[in-house]
Order: structure tokens, then C-alpha cells, then sequence
């Protein structure tokens, strides 16, 4: 910091230098006497030191609190919140300048969330009026067994629930209701939403009693296994094979999903959760989106579950959904407000 500040008022330096040279030259020719000009050519530096001590001090104190707040703040753009207007003139200039900028962006932010805001409601607004007519269009089809077109609208249902709770995960109000769900209820309810696919592709199902309770929000951990499901279905393989057990490790509860499919490969396994990853499969397969577990380990981070995946390529994979006890949920139950669709 010294340094810098030397750099900095090196001008007033030379300045400084040049004066005390000029008081002596001009000592020397007016022929001042010799301990007179000692002394005053002391006085000189002596106030030129405490000036610039003097000055050195102040600005260090300030920018010592300014980077001391700063580290601490997550949000950095709040700084000027948390450090009081500068005395001097130069910071006090700085502080301003700073404030002005801070409040044109916070302006601009708050623009920005208020438009992005917006834009979820109507995405969500949108969402929930055309479940309608896929729901009226579903029944028709079944009516008319068409099962080839149910099995693209229940692909068209997908994607809409897909764009649907990924814009909630995103959301910075948690919107869950914590409770007691049986896990056979729920997977008896994606069974039923996915049976025409699982029906059509010749799926053998091999289901656990599935007596346990776990503490989860309902809605969503029945579209978490609905996303994991459905990728069962989308990469098959002949004579498909699904499995659903469930056990407890550790003390936690495990769900465990299986499928005999293409399985996923060593190199995928490390980035299969990250945001829009489709990997190999996802590259041989033009639907994949690569957004579905994205948004499953999302869900399982804000709800306080875990989600791991294990497959060995081209025979089987394993995604284990991990439940903590109930005494851990506490916390998360307080945090949370309860809402329901």
C-alpha cells in the first residue's frame, strides 16, 4: 500500500523536493544566516512529512474498511451500504460516484427480475392452460385406443411438466409442502401416467412392496421419478426390464430405480446431473434435452434428499434417491411456506 502510494503522489514528492532546494538556493544567495536556514529548511520537511503522513493514514484507514466490508459481503454491489461516506473530499467523491453506480444497477437488476418474473408467471400460466386440452385429448385417444398418438402426447405432457418444474426449481421462494408420502402411492401414480409407454414397449416390471414413508414433498418427488422414468422408457433396449426396490442404508431410506437399457457410459457418469449434459446417449437420441436430472438433483438439493446414478454401459442402470431421517427435516419444514396447485 505504500507503494502505491508513493507511485501515486510522486509529483507531490518532486514538488516537495524541489521546494526544499529552492529555500536553500535562495538562502544562500540572500546570504541568510547558516542556523537560521537549517531551521527552516527543517520546519519544511518536517511539515511535508506530516502532511503526507498525515494523509497517507486517513486513506489507508478508509480503504482498509472499504476491502475489510467488501470480503465479508456476498453481495458485493451492497458495499456502499456497509461503509460510512468518506471525510475527504477525494473519497468522498469516490463514495458518491460509487453510490450512483450501485443504484443504477440495483435499478436495472430489479428491471430485470421484475421482467424474468413476469415471464414465469405467463410460462407458468401458459402451462397450466393447455393441460387442459392434453388432459381432454388424452381421453379421447384412449376412447379411439390410439395408442400411437398417446404416446406422443404423453411425450408433449413431458415436456411441458419439464418446463413447468424446472422454472420452480428456479424460483427463490420454496414452494414445497413437507410431509409423510408413502412411496408405493407415489410410484403406483407414475406407473399409471407412464403404462401406455411402458405397455406399448413390452416393459417387464418388477416392484418392491414399496411400504415405506419417507419426508419429501409428494408433487414434486413424483415428478422427479416421473423424469427418471421416463429416460427408462426413452433408452430402452429390447425386452425392457424395469425394477423399483426400496431399502434403508445407513440410516437412510434408498429408492432405488433400475432399468436393463443402454446403460451410460463411464465418461458421462461424472457430469450426467450437470445442466443440459445430454452425453452419448443424449447425442444418439435427437429428443434429449439433457435438462430432466439437472432438474431432479436440483429438486433433491433444495428438499434435502440425494441423488446418485451407477450403470454399467449397455446393460443396466441404477438411480438411487436417498431420504434423510425425519429429525432432519425440521429445519426445512420452518424454512419452507406451504402452498399447493
Amino acid at each position: 500500500m505504500i507503494k502505491a502510494y508513493v507511485y501515486d503522489h510522486l509529483t507531490a514528492f518532486l514538488i516537495g523536493i524541489l521546494l526544499l532546494v529552492f529555500t536553500r538556493l535562495i538562502g544562500g544567495v540572500m546570504e541568510v544566516d547558516h542556523e537560521f536556514l537549517i531551521a527552516v529548511l527543517f520546519l519544511e520537511g518536517l511539515s511535508l512529512v506530516l502532511i503526507f503522513l498525515y494523509d497517507y493514514l486517513s486513506k489507508a484507514k478508509e480503504k482498509r474498511l472499504f476491502f475489510k466490508r467488501l470480503e465479508e459481503l456476498d453481495q458485493k454491489y451492497l458495499i456502499t451500504e456497509m461503509i460510512p461516506r468518506p471525510d475527504s473530499k477525494e473519497g468522498a467523491a469516490f463514495y458518491d460516484g460509487l453510490y450512483e453506480i450501485t443504484k443504477s444497477m440495483n435499478e436495472h437488476l430489479h428491471e430485470q427480475e421484475d421482467e424474468v418474473k413476469s415471464f414465469k408467471e405467463f410460462i407458468e400460466m401458459w402451462i397450466h392452460e393447455v393441460k387442459t386440452p392434453i388432459s381432454a385429448l388424452s381421453l379421447i385417444l384412449h376412447k379411439e385406443e390410439n395408442r400411437k398418438a398417446l404416446l406422443q402426447l404423453h411425450r408433449i405432457e413431458n415436456y411441458t411438466n419439464e418446463v413447468l418444474y424446472y422454472i420452480r426449481s428456479q424460483s427463490s421462494t420454496q414452494d414445497y409442502i413437507i410431509k409423510d408420502v408413502l412411496l408405493s402411492d407415489v410410484i403406483n401414480q407414475v406407473l399409471v401416467k407412464n403404462m401406455d409407454e411402458l405397455r406399448a414397449y413390452g416393459f417387464e416390471l418388477d416392484i418392491d412392496a414399496l411400504d415405506d414413508y419417507v419426508k419429501t414433498d409428494e408433487k414434486w418427488l413424483i415428478f422427479m421419478i416421473d423424469q427418471i422414468l421416463s429416460n427408462a422408457i426413452k433408452y430402452r433396449k429390447e425386452k425392457p426390464f424395469l425394477k423399483i426396490t426400496s431399502k434403508k442404508e445407513k440410516g437412510m431410506m434408498d429408492l432405488v430405480i433400475e432399468d436393463h437399457g443402454k446403460g451410460i457410459s463411464k465418461s458421462d457418469l461424472p457430469r450426467l446431473l450437470d445442466n443440459s449434459y445430454t452425453g452419448k446417449n443424449g447425442h444418439l437420441e435427437s429428443k434429449s434435452t439433457g435438462m430432466g436430472l439437472f432438474i431432479v438433483k436440483k429438486l433433491c438439493d433444495a428438499l434435502g434428499h440425494q441423488v446418485k446414478i451407477e450403470s454399467e454401459e449397455g446393460v443396466w442402470t441404477r438411480v438411487h434417491l436417498l431420504f434423510k431421517k425425519d429429525l432432519e427435516y425440521e429445519s426445512l419444514m420452518k424454512e419452507h411456506t406451504i402452498s399447493s396447485d
